[in-house]
């Protein structure tokens, strides 16, 4: 396996990883906006947090 598409791998999968991380943000968000009344609100505030997560999950992963 060669450098390059180790290289392809590794950003694919840091992509992954924050597209996880936002989507399970972004779906947090719609549950507590729907509970709280504040939609858009709570979607932004668990959408950051949800990217927060998949750069902690990234750096746990790679080290």
């Amino acid at each position: 396996m060669g450098t390059k598409s180790r290289k392809k791998k590794n950003t694919n999968r840091k992509r992954n990883i924050y597209i996880l991380g936002i989507g399970m943000g972004l779906l947090i968000g719609v549950v507590f906006g729907i509970a709280s009344g504040s939609m858009i609100m709570s979607i932004i505030v668990c959408g950051i947090l949800g990217y927060g997560m998949g750069y902690a999950i990234h750096k746990t992963i790679t080290g």
